[in-house]
This record gives structure tokens, C-alpha cells and sequence, in this order.
């Protein structure tokens, strides 16, 4: 793999993990602000663009791209440590993902 192939997905990569950080700091934010399933649901959803708004492909898509994000950074790592570090990163994220996604329905 080439140098620029690489920085392509590293920084594809770093997006895809700022976006599902973005995510879950949303979703705890609306969590703690509204008490109904329902207000909950429609408050988080009126974040995003029209185009976007389908709740499953809001639950679907942050875990795939912290899966693709987190087998890129694990493969890519030199050393144990940020391979340790990275892998806790990952784990901790897809806890709040899926406490996200059974809290939203």
C-alpha cells in the first residue's frame, strides 16, 4: 500500500471514529434531557439532515464504522500498547453503542 493510500485511510478512519464519538455524546446528551421514548427518539433524530433520518441506519451505521475504524487502527498499530489502547477505545465505544441502540427502542 502506497504512502497516499494509507493517509487516505487513516483519515478516513479518524472520521469515521469522530463521527461515532459525535454520535454517542448526542445520544447521551438527549438521554439525560428527555424522559419518553418517543421525545428521546425524535430530538435525536432532528440532529441530522433529512436525507439521514432512519433511526436503524442511525443504530446500523456508527457501529459499522467504529468496526472499520477499529480494525484499521489494531492492524495498522506498531506497538502492544496502542494496540491495547486502541482495542479498549473500541470496546468502550461499542458498549455505549449498544446501550444506545437497545435504550432507543
Amino acid at each position: 500500500m502506497n504512502r497516499n493510500t494509507k493517509g487516505f485511510l487513516v483519515f478516513i478512519a479518524l472520521m469515521s471514529l469522530l463521527f461515532v464519538l459525535v454520535d454517542v455524546f448526542l445520544w447521551i446528551n438527549v438521554a439525560n434531557g428527555f424522559d419518553g421514548k418517543e421525545e428521546m427518539r425524535s430530538a435525536y433524530i432532528q440532529h441530522y439532515p433529512n436525507p439521514v433520518r432512519n433511526l436503524q441506519g442511525l443504530i446500523i451505521l456508527p457501529l459499522v464504522l467504529l468496526t472499520f475504524a477499529s480494525l484499521f487502527f489494531i492492524r495498522s498499530a506498531r506497538t502492544n500498547f496502542i494496540k491495547i489502547a486502541g482495542a479498549t477505545l473500541a470496546v468502550l465505544l461499542a458498549i455505549f453503542l449498544i446501550w444506545k441502540m437497545f435504550s432507543i427502542y
